[in-house]
Protein backbone atom coordinates (compact mmCIF):
# COMPACT_ATOMS: atom_id res chain seq x y z
CA UNK A 1 0.00 0.00 0.00
CA UNK A 2 2.79 2.44 0.83
CA UNK A 3 4.39 1.63 -2.54
CA UNK A 4 1.17 2.70 -4.29
CA UNK A 5 1.09 5.98 -2.34
CA UNK A 6 4.74 6.60 -3.29
CA UNK A 7 3.95 6.11 -7.00
CA UNK A 8 0.94 8.42 -6.79
CA UNK A 9 3.10 11.10 -5.12
CA UNK A 10 5.80 10.64 -7.78
CA UNK A 11 3.23 10.91 -10.57
CA UNK A 12 1.79 14.07 -9.04
CA UNK A 13 5.27 15.56 -8.65
CA UNK A 14 6.07 14.74 -12.28
CA UNK A 15 2.81 16.45 -13.33
CA UNK A 16 3.62 19.54 -11.27
CA UNK A 17 7.11 19.72 -12.77
CA UNK A 18 5.75 19.39 -16.31
CA UNK A 19 3.17 22.11 -15.66
CA UNK A 20 5.83 24.37 -14.10
CA UNK A 21 8.00 23.87 -17.20
CA UNK A 22 5.10 24.88 -19.48
CA UNK A 23 4.33 27.96 -17.38
CA UNK A 24 8.00 28.92 -17.35
CA UNK A 25 8.16 28.70 -21.17
CA UNK A 26 5.08 30.86 -21.53
CA UNK A 27 6.41 33.47 -19.08
CA UNK A 28 9.74 33.60 -20.92
CA UNK A 29 7.92 34.09 -24.23
CA UNK A 30 5.80 36.84 -22.68
CA UNK A 31 8.87 38.64 -21.32
CA UNK A 32 10.58 38.37 -24.70
CA UNK A 33 7.55 39.85 -26.48
CA UNK A 34 7.30 42.65 -23.92
CA UNK A 35 10.99 43.48 -24.47
CA UNK A 36 10.33 43.69 -28.20
CA UNK A 37 7.31 45.93 -27.61
CA UNK A 38 9.12 48.29 -25.22
CA UNK A 39 10.52 50.66 -27.89
CA UNK A 40 7.13 50.85 -29.58
CA UNK A 41 5.37 51.54 -26.28
CA UNK A 42 7.93 54.25 -25.47
CA UNK A 43 7.36 55.87 -28.87
CA UNK A 44 3.61 55.63 -28.35
CA UNK A 45 3.94 57.22 -24.92
CA UNK A 46 6.04 60.04 -26.36
CA UNK A 47 3.45 60.56 -29.11
CA UNK A 48 0.70 60.76 -26.50
CA UNK A 49 2.69 63.35 -24.55
CA UNK A 50 3.27 65.35 -27.72
CA UNK A 51 -0.41 65.22 -28.66
CA UNK A 52 -1.42 66.34 -25.15
CA UNK A 53 0.96 69.29 -25.47
CA UNK A 54 -0.42 70.12 -28.92
CA UNK A 55 -4.00 70.00 -27.69
CA UNK A 56 -3.24 72.28 -24.74
CA UNK A 57 -1.45 74.70 -27.09
CA UNK A 58 -4.39 74.64 -29.48
CA UNK A 59 -6.81 75.29 -26.59
CA UNK A 60 -4.72 78.27 -25.48
CA UNK A 61 -4.62 79.64 -29.03
CA UNK A 62 -8.36 79.13 -29.44
CA UNK A 63 -9.05 80.94 -26.17
CA UNK A 64 -6.79 83.79 -27.28
CA UNK A 65 -8.64 84.08 -30.59
CA UNK A 66 -12.01 83.90 -28.83
CA UNK A 67 -10.98 86.75 -26.52
CA UNK A 68 -9.93 88.85 -29.51
CA UNK A 69 -13.27 88.14 -31.23
CA UNK A 70 -15.17 89.08 -28.06
CA UNK A 71 -13.24 92.35 -27.87
CA UNK A 72 -14.15 93.10 -31.48
CA UNK A 73 -17.80 92.17 -30.92
CA UNK A 74 -18.10 94.32 -27.77
CA UNK A 75 -17.15 97.87 -28.84
CA UNK A 76 -16.22 100.53 -26.32
CA UNK A 77 -19.28 102.22 -24.77
CA UNK A 78 -17.65 105.58 -25.56
CA UNK A 79 -17.73 104.80 -29.29
CA UNK A 80 -21.24 103.45 -29.54
CA UNK A 81 -22.23 102.70 -33.08
CA UNK A 82 -25.56 102.38 -34.76
CA UNK A 83 -26.71 99.11 -36.32
CA UNK A 84 -26.42 100.77 -39.72
CA UNK A 85 -22.77 101.67 -39.06
CA UNK A 86 -22.05 98.09 -37.93
CA UNK A 87 -23.54 96.73 -41.14
CA UNK A 88 -21.50 99.16 -43.17
CA UNK A 89 -18.37 98.06 -41.27
CA UNK A 90 -18.95 94.45 -42.28
CA UNK A 91 -20.55 93.07 -39.09
CA UNK A 92 -23.58 91.14 -40.30
CA UNK A 93 -24.80 89.91 -36.90
CA UNK A 94 -22.53 86.86 -36.88
CA UNK A 95 -21.85 85.47 -33.43
CA UNK A 96 -19.62 82.66 -32.27
CA UNK A 97 -20.11 80.30 -29.39
CA UNK A 98 -17.41 80.40 -26.75
CA UNK A 99 -17.59 76.63 -26.22
CA UNK A 100 -18.19 73.73 -28.55
CA UNK A 101 -21.07 71.42 -27.91
CA UNK A 102 -19.83 67.97 -26.92
CA UNK A 103 -19.66 65.72 -29.94
CA UNK A 104 -20.59 62.06 -29.92
CA UNK A 105 -17.50 59.85 -30.29
CA UNK A 106 -17.47 57.71 -33.44
CA UNK A 107 -18.51 54.09 -33.15
CA UNK A 108 -15.78 51.89 -31.69
CA UNK A 109 -13.96 54.80 -30.02
CA UNK A 110 -13.81 55.00 -26.24
CA UNK A 111 -13.20 58.14 -24.23
CA UNK A 112 -10.15 57.70 -22.01
CA UNK A 113 -9.17 60.04 -19.24
CA UNK A 114 -5.56 59.14 -18.51
CA UNK A 115 -2.41 58.01 -20.20
CA UNK A 116 -2.41 54.70 -18.29
CA UNK A 117 -5.88 53.90 -19.62
CA UNK A 118 -4.73 54.80 -23.11
CA UNK A 119 -1.74 52.47 -22.98
CA UNK A 120 -3.86 49.71 -21.43
CA UNK A 121 -6.50 50.06 -24.16
CA UNK A 122 -3.72 49.89 -26.76
CA UNK A 123 -2.59 46.50 -25.46
CA UNK A 124 -6.20 45.31 -25.21
CA UNK A 125 -6.83 46.23 -28.84
CA UNK A 126 -3.61 44.47 -29.93
CA UNK A 127 -4.71 41.34 -28.07
CA UNK A 128 -8.15 41.44 -29.69
CA UNK A 129 -6.59 41.77 -33.15
CA UNK A 130 -4.38 38.73 -32.53
CA UNK A 131 -7.29 36.57 -31.43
Amino acid sequence: MSLLIDFVILALLAGVLAYAYLVDRRVRNLVQVLRQLEPMVNEFSAAVDKSEDSVSTMKAMTESIAQKLRRRADPDPATESTPHADAAAGDHGVSFRSQRSPAEPPAGVAALSGKDELVRSFFDSVRSREA
